[in-house]
């Protein structure tokens, strides 16, 4: 049985590989139809239809060689969740080359279960190659220049926060962790921005507990430069670089979800004084209904689901939330609030 499962899974990442290297040069570059393939098969996960998601799964890797690591991760969720077991390790093998720690998949409720498959003996044989492939392609000068940045701007933050020994100086506080935020972005984070693209997943790999003190475990995603951002537009800003950020969905620099969600801030903070446009309802919404037809469209052009799927997230989420409160943490996750 092992023997064979083994044999099964040299084909299938032979299979993987030569698939791999006939993608075209288009397939790999747009990302914004990366993004669309993944939200249509996370509607089937939703759903409920796994196998039909797995198998799309295993074509949306294929044809490109970066893949979003939260992707690779809900691709092994959905496979082990069915007893799938071939594709669970070759969904992980391809979320650790994406930066996925082993630690990680062991803490996860799901995926914890494949330590007890014959199989994982051999992939614990061969994560330290894998891993060894990802750190290869990380930008680490450029990781450590993120980091620093992200340290600083978390500095002022926590000074910020409500402590009885700076209630009368909060003010004064926040006027020094905007200037900061400022002279982050402008002076340094922009330029990086345009000398390398944005500094995600795709070029510094993904954060990790050992970056900062408050990263409590390893992510699945890279979100430093990102947040720095949702802190500079938290305060009404120009809109100079949102072309800069807009380009960097189709190059897989930067999350569509990410960029909607600094475009929803400046629309909270800046509109009628800066940003001139529309919500896209990701993170702070519009409440003018007129607006929806749009704001629909929008989210679909840029690789994000419709308002009604992300409507169906937000409430299974809810539910859970519920079931996890009743000790049931076994369930695919899309990490919108519980789940």
């Amino acid at each position: 049985m092992y023997e064979s499962l083994v044999t099964l899974m040299k084909k299938l990442l032979l299979l993987y590989s030569l698939i791999l290297s006939a993608s075209t040069l288009c397939g790999q570059t747009n990302y914004i139809e990366y993004h669309k393939e993944a939200r249509f098969i996370e509607s089937h996960i939703l759903d409920s239809s796994y196998s039909r998601a797995i198998s799309l799964y295993v074509n949306l890797f294929s044809k490109y060689d970066f893949v979003f690591a939260e992707d690779c991760f809900r691709a092994a969720q959905t496979a082990t969740f069915v007893n799938d077991t071939s594709n669970s390790f070759l969904f992980l093998e391809r979320a650790v080359l994406q930066g996925i720690t082993k630690k990680r998949i062991l803490n996860d409720a799901v995926l914890t279960d494949l330590k007890n498959v014959e199989y994982w003996s051999t992939f614990e044989n061969n994560y330290d190659s894998l891993r060894n492939e990802y750190i290869s392609n990380v930008n680490w000068d450029l990781r450590e220049k993120i980091n620093e940045l992200y340290d600083l701007d978390q500095k002022y933050r926590d000074k910020h926060q409500l402590h009885p020994w700076n209630f009368i100086w909060r003010p004064f506080i926040w006027i020094k962790w905007k200037r900061t935020t400022q002279d982050i972005v402008e002076n340094e984070l922009i330029p990086l921005i345009q000398e390398h693209g944005f500094p995600n997943e795709k070029l510094i790999g993904l954060d990790e507990a050992k970056f900062h003190h408050k990263q409590k475990q390893d992510g699945i995603k890279s979100n430093y430069a990102f947040m720095i951002l949702i802190h500079y537009f938290s305060v009404p800003r120009e809109t100079d670089f949102n072309e800069l950020l807009l380009a960097g969905i189709k190059t897989g620099n930067i999350h569509p979800r990410q960029y909607a969600s600094l475009i929803d801030f400046q629309a909270t903070h800046g509109k009628g004084k800066f940003y001139k446009g529309l919500h896209y309802n990701e993170w702070g919404s519009s409440k003018d209904s007129s607006e929806f037809s749009q704001i629909n469209k929008n989210r679909l052009d840029i690789g994000l689901e419709s308002l009604e799927s992300q409507f169906k997230i937000y409430n299974r989420a809810f539910d859970i939330g519920k079931q996890r409160k009743e000790g049931n943490n076994k369930h695919i996750r899309f990490w919108v609030f519980s789940g």
